[in-house]
Formats: structure tokens, sequence, C-alpha cells
């Protein structure tokens, strides 16, 4: 048994959880079973994945109470973990089509971690049409974010279909020792920066205050906090959620991306923003002067990095809603990203703690002192990239088709739109509030009509 501190920097996804608002991250993967699948293959399929003996972190780990009356919990992976309540076996109603499996899975993203036990659950879903079958996997934010979660799933895949890898949760890293110039040039690192260290602190203050001051600031096209306009989008939450997906060939995004000279990342954010203007215009709820503008969760891990807790930081994102010129919205949803990149940039590694509590801690006292959802938004939506594989993968021989991720909502917060590339696709994941938007796949056909609007406004040859 093992028992350590929550670090602090993730103690705000264990104070911003709330009945409303539970804070677990999910993946939805479609497989397409193998040809060779016989009668019990989801049965002999769910057997593999409880037929881990211990778990692994962060797999293993529960909360306890702590020091000072639970002011500072604990993480503990004492006890035997019960492989029939985290893997559960499920069919879905017929025909078994996407809106029965969009159903289900809301109804399974809404409902809380029990976090006495190992804070994650894996729902094995069969009974989808086309000889197929889905796993939905989720977890809580305080153990892994995005990048983290998305490289322990890869890592229980394989890219032939005949190679069985342990689950995630049974899997064991072959540690590989450091070389030594790599060590040595570590320790060189560590030993430049004690002489420099106030030097640091104040480059990182420096850098802060664009990101916290008003708009009219000295920083052209850096958007600042509460900057974002009210609109339905932001106000108080419920637990009831509805989750809604799309899929878009990366090849088309980045031929709008090369031809615009921006990144993908940046037709990401324009079509989202055109979406969204869309959905509130038709609704009458759209600001006319006030762009909405965007959360972006910034990954700081290394390249190879794998470890429990949380590695992200986070900017704001202009998404030009008050534009409707789609190239012209682009451009400036381009200088946005460009002028947060130039910041966050300008920050020492050392400083990054730092940077997302003063970014961020507004926000967890906005949450905190139930004021969230009441005031004016930090922020309007959140709009999350995380990278995945690239190559085909398999799991217990089933091909993946498709993965799509599901996230968190807050208080003045009632949509996420999360996406993670795999293969040659950029899969979409939209999780909102169903009150807000209970018709959020509207959202997901207008963001591909915005993308097929970009290619007809630069002249695009019709899609591949």
């Amino acid at each position: 048994m093992s028992t350590h501190l929550v670090p602090a920097l993730d103690l705000g996804w264990l104070v911003l959880e709330t009945s409303d608002t539970p804070n677990h991250v999910g993946a939805l993967m479609i497989f397409e079973r193998p040809a060779s699948a016989g009668a019990t293959y989801m049965r002999d399929l769910t057997d593999h994945l409880r037929s881990a003996d211990a778990l692994v972190k962060p797999w293993n780990l529960h909360l306890r109470k702590g020091l000072m009356s639970g002011l500072m919990p604990m993480l503990d992976t004492s006890g035997t973990p019960d492989m029939e309540y985290h893997v559960r076996r499920l069919a879905l109603p017929q025909p078994g089509g996407e809106r029965e499996l969009g159903e289900l899975v809301s109804r399974l993203h809404a409902n809380a971690l029990d976090l006495r036990r190992p804070m994650w659950e894996c729902h094995v879903i069969e009974g989808l049409e086309d000889n197929r079958f889905a796993l939905f996997i989720k977890i809580h934010h305080v153990l892994i974010d995005g990048v983290s979660g998305m490289r322990m799933l890869q890592r229980a895949m394989s890219p032939v279909p005949d190679e069985i890898r342990p689950a995630p949760w049974a899997y064991v890293e072959t540690s590989r020792p450091r070389p030594r110039k790599a060590k040595a040039a570590e320790n060189t690192d560590k030993a430049a920066a004690v002489p420099t260290r106030r030097g640091l602190a104040m480059k990182s203050i420096a850098n802060l205050y664009p990101m916290l001051k008003p708009r009219a600031g000295r920083v052209p096209d850096l958007v600042t906090a509460f900057s974002a306009p009210s609109t339905a989008l932001n106000g108080r939450v419920t637990v009831q959620r509805r989750l809604s997906t799309q899929r878009y060939p990366l090849a088309r995004l980045k031929r709008v991306a090369e031809a615009a000279k921006v990144s993908v990342n940046d037709v990401v954010l324009a079509i989202c923003g055109a979406g969204l203007r869309r959905l509130l215009a038709e609704a009458g709820e759209l600001p006319e002067r006030t762009s909405l503008n965007a959360c972006i969760p910034i990954s700081v891990r290394a390249a190879d990095e794998i470890s429990v807790g949380t590695a992200i930081s986070f900017g704001f994102a202009d998404l030009a809603t008050n534009e409707s010129d789609p190239v012209a919205r682009l451009e400036r949803v381009h200088a946005s990203t460009r002028a947060l990149k130039e910041q966050v940039s300008a920050l020492p590694r050392t400083t990054v703690g730092a940077f997302t509590l003063a970014v961020m801690g507004p926000y967890a006292l906005q949450q905190a002192l139930g004021l969230a959802g009441r005031t004016r938004p930090m922020f309007n939506v959140v709009i999350s990239n995380v990278p995945g594989p690239t190559e085909q993968l398999h799991l217990f021989g089933a091909r993946l088709e498709a993965m799509y991720p599901a996230s968190v909502l807050y208080h003045g917060q009632a949509l996420n739109i999360t996406c993670v590339r795999y293969g040659d696709d950029l899969n979409f994941g939209f999780t909102a509030w169903r009150d807000a938007l209970p018709h959020v796949h509207r959202i997901s056909v207008y963001c591909a009509d915005a993308l097929a609007e970009l290619e007809s406004a630069l002249e695009l040859s019709a899609a591949p």
C-alpha cells in the first residue's frame, strides 16, 4: 500500500467537483469485431479486461480523508479491486445504431464515480449494428489529463490484430535506464537554474500580467480572462449530459490550414466558432458586438511522459463569432492563438505551475463560492485538441474504428469540445449540458458545414 497527497495543481479537479459537475473524463471507442469472432467473443473480451490480478497506477488510486480534516486529501492504493464492478458488460436496445449508443453513453457519462473505489469504470457495450461493439472508459480527471489518458489507452492496443496486450489498468511498463548524457544534462540544467530563480520569477510575472489585465492592454490580439460575453452557454448546469460526435478526414483540415497559412488547431477553433455562431443566431442569442472566446488547455508534458495527475496549463482564444466572413474569422483566430503562443513560450518550464494557478485560480474561486454561472463568465467554451495514435490499432483482435472523447462541464460552461486524432481522422466529441443544448448534434453538423464553407471561400477543390 502507498499513500500520498494530491498534488497542489490537481486539487482543483476535486474542488470543482459537485453533484452537478462530476469531474471525470471519458473515451468512447468503437470496434469492428474480428471476422473469426465466435459466439463467446464478447464474454471472452470482458474476461480479458477483468483478468488483472492487481491494478497499476493510476488505476489503483482512490481518495481517502487526509490531513487537516480532509482539507488535504490523499490518494491511496489499499484494497483489492473488484473487477466485476469496474468492468461492466452492457447491451444496446435494438436497432443498436449511433442514436442508441449516444443515449446510453450520455447517461453513463452523467453518473459520478465512486471516489471510495479506484476512480474509473469500463463499460463493454455490445449490440452495435454492423458487427461492431464499443468501449466507454471513464476516469477521474485528478488522475490523468487528455494526453496521458490517450497514451495509456494506446499502449494497451496493438497495430497488429494477433497481438493481445494487457488492459490499460494491468499494463506494466518495462523500465528503461536513462542515458547518462541525458541525466548529466538534467543535473546541469538544475544547477544553472538555482542562481537565476529570482530572475525567472520576475520574468514569469511579466508574462502573466498581459493574460490577466483588461483586453485593452498593450499586447495586440491577446484574449484575456473575463472578456467573454454572457450567453446561454454560461449559466448554471445540472448533471444531465448530452454527447455528440463527428469525424473529419485530417487531410481536409490540413489543406485548409496550408492554404490559409495557419495551424490545424486554428482551423478547428474557426469551424467551432462558426458552429456556435450559427447555433446561437438561430436561437436569437448571438452577441453582435463581442465575440465568444474559448479556453484552450495546453499540454506541458514531455513527448514520451506518462504519469499520474495532470500536466496542463490554459490560455484563451478568440472565436470571432461576430465575424460573418469565414476567412476573416480564421485570420482573427490565428492572430489570437499566435499571441497566446508568444506569451506561453516566454515562460520558463519551472513557472508553468504558477502560471496555471494565476490564470485559472479566479475560475476555481468562482466555482467554490457558487458565483460561476451567475456572474460574467471567464470564457464561453472549452476547446481542446489531444494528440492521438497515427496508426491503426486493435484490441483483442478487434479493429479500432474510431475514438471520441467525453469531457467535463462546470457551472458557467455548458459545452466542451474535445478532439483527438486517430489514424487519418480527427474525431470530435461534443459534451453538453442537456438543458442548454438538447440538440447538441446540430453543432457537430454546423461545424461540418463551416469546414465546407472555408474550403469554398479559399477556392479549394472538392474535398478528398
